[in-house]
């Protein structure tokens, strides 16, 4: 390309819209596809290739929620570790680089490495469970973050020129918006897809290949601005962009190749289960981000409005039910909401999304507060709302009766009995907040053949781990369901010993899956970073997002959809 060409070009190109995270990542998982071997596994993504283009963008989206926790998956800042740029001396074991920066400094310097090892262990999680909603939500993610791994600038401390002498600020765009638009698709080449047999180790490769071109682009970078009267100049873009293009070019196709590996080798560990060919994706699977908008506009809302008068109509649409149990002794109600068309379709068989209530909290918490039944008017699942019969936190003890027997052996199949549901594993979720977040993953990971999903919000989930204070406020609280065997009743409810059992190393994550999220201001943020920590040091397949907020219904009220959206992605549909 000449230099008037390439100018004229420049006047026309396109903005931020095609920039690496639009374009860039699109081509990433359009070349994948193209560079699978003719099999099942690329029938299936071909047929969904447009859908997983566009969505492999999506975790740039999400990080506007704002999820304060995404950030750092985008990104590894080698520098950081004290090695300079010899990205081979930091360990990759997640225990092993917290000896060298802890888990808060990681969540600074970046955590890209294992989080496409944890996006990899979900999705052969959902292909293994033939979900394939879910397994197209984590192929769509697979490619964003293995993607970023093969942006240069993604690799550096210096992300942006920032750290250069004289400084270079602006290069990242320079690089990432500007050169990707001179590039189409029909200029990449799909080829051999490479082996991903350990997603941290090639991950670790693709970030020091990357980091191996920074210096080039910044001397590209030097030299345009140098030579041609600095970065305003018209004659800066030719220059800069052709020097850097073959660098964008070569990155861009490695990374389909490499996701391509990476999608092979999940399906292969999964047992290559046959996918379903006919199956479409669509948006409605994604967890919700509202779509970019222009630079200078207000950001929409997290989640869609729903005003007050539609939940208040809404509301009215709950039943509440008395149950007579025997195993508390004594009547106990629930409250249910059932789909809208349920009575126009006497036949079709619902999921179920079971949904507990916090301490000092009822069954009616959820309808009376938050939005939830007009969050599933429109959706095909039942919500069942349970009592916890007092601050029982779901489990058997003295001092509450047996709340977890009546739950498993009572509420369970009462529910399969009296309403038409998917009576199987992958028929049933299960969610809760506080209290009912402990409640939620204490059941599942107690039931893993009756639940295939469970969520926790602002969950209580380290309630049980280490030792009970002899004295003060948690004893006495934790008496109350434990008022004769307190420790042992205490040690018996820690839910990490649960995942350990549930975790095979030979075949894999044996349970539900699992999403848990928290307000970066409520008193239980640090039980649930301790969580995210143990499963990323396991590397377990898990979803975790921090979000603003505490611990109050507002919060609840609005990430109930985000748990909503979760379970609806592992359910079974309506049928």
């Amino acid at each position: 390309m000449n230099r008037l060409a390439l100018a004229l070009l420049l006047a026309l190109a396109p903005t931020l819209a095609q920039a690496w995270g639009g374009e860039g990542h699109q081509y990433t998982a359009r070349l994948a596809v193209a560079s699978l071997p003719g099999s099942a596994l690329q029938k299936s993504l071909a047929r969904n290739a447009d859908w997983l283009a566009v969505a492999s963008s999506h975790p740039d989206r999400w990080r506007n929620r704002p999820d304060n926790a995404e950030g750092a998956r985008h990104f590894l800042d080698t520098e950081r570790f004290g090695f300079g740029t010899d990205i081979t001396k930091i360990p990759q074991d997640f225990t092993e680089v917290q000896k060298v920066r802890d888990y808060l400094k990681l969540r600074s310097d970046g955590m890209n490495p294992w989080t496409v090892r944890r996006i990899h262990a979900n999705l052969v999680l959902a292909m293994k469970q033939k979900r394939w909603p879910d397994a197209y939500v984590q192929m769509a993610y697979l490619s964003h973050y293995l993607g970023d791994a093969h942006v240069p600038f993604h690799a550096s401390e210096n992300y942006d020129g920032q750290l250069s002498n004289p400084s270079q600020k602006g290069v990242h765009a320079r690089f990432e918006d500007r050169v990707i638009s001179f590039i189409k698709l029909t200029d990449l080449a799909p080829g051999t897809p490479i082996p991903f047999d350990d997603p941290v180790k090639e991950t670790f490769t693709a970030l020091g290949e990357s980091l191996k071109e920074v210096p080039a682009i910044l001397a590209a970078d030097k030299s345009a601005a140098e030579t041609n009267g600095g970065i305003e100049s018209d004659a800066f873009w030719p220059s800069f962009v052709g020097k850097t293009r073959p660098i964008a070019i070569q990155r861009l196709q490695t990374g389909g190749r490499r996701l391509a590996g990476a999608l092979l080798s999940a399906w292969n560990q999964a047992g290559r289960p046959n996918l379903p060919q006919n199956f479409t994706m669509d948006d409605r699977y994604l967890p919700y981000a509202a779509p970019f908008v222009p630079k200078g506009t207000p950001y929409p809302p997290p989640q869609p409005p729903v005003t007050d008068d539609e939940k208040a109509s809404a509301r009215k649409s709950a039943r509440v039910i008395v149950l007579k149990s025997v195993a508390l002794g004594k009547d106990t109600n629930y409250t249910i909401v059932l789909p809208k068309d349920y009575e126009a379709h006497p036949k079709r068989r619902y999921p179920v999304l079971y949904l507990l209530h916090g301490a000092t909290g009822k069954h009616s918490d959820w309808n009376a507060t938050s939005g939830i039944a007009a969050y599933a008017s429109t959706l095909p699942l039942i919500i069942v709302m349970p009592d916890a019969s007092g601050d029982s936190f779901y489990v058997d003890g003295a001092g509450f009766g047996k709340v977890q027997t009546y739950f498993e052996t009572e509420l369970v199949p009462h529910i399969d009995k009296t309403y038409r549901t998917l009576a199987s594993r992958e028929g049933r979720a299960i969610a809760g907040l506080s209290m009912g977040g402990f409640g939620a993953w204490h059941l599942a990971l107690s039931n893993p053949q009756k639940f295939c999903a469970a969520a926790s919000l602002s969950g209580a989930i380290g309630w049980g781990d280490g030792p009970l204070p002899k004295e003060g406020g948690m004893r006495t609280f934790v008496a109350r369901t434990w008022p004769t065997d307190t420790d042992a009743g205490w040690a018996s409810a820690a839910l990490w010993p649960k995942v350990q059992k549930l975790h095979n190393p030979k075949t894999g994550w044996q349970g539900p899956a699992l999403y848990f999220d928290c307000g970066k201001d409520d008193f239980l943020i640090e039980s649930n970073r301790t969580f995210e920590r143990r499963f990323l040091e396991a590397g377990l397949p898990f979803e975790f997002s921090e979000f603003n907020g505490a611990h109050t219904w507002p919060y609840w009220d609005e990430h109930v959809r985000d748990a909503m959206n979760f379970a609806l992605r592992h359910l079974a549909p309506a049928r």
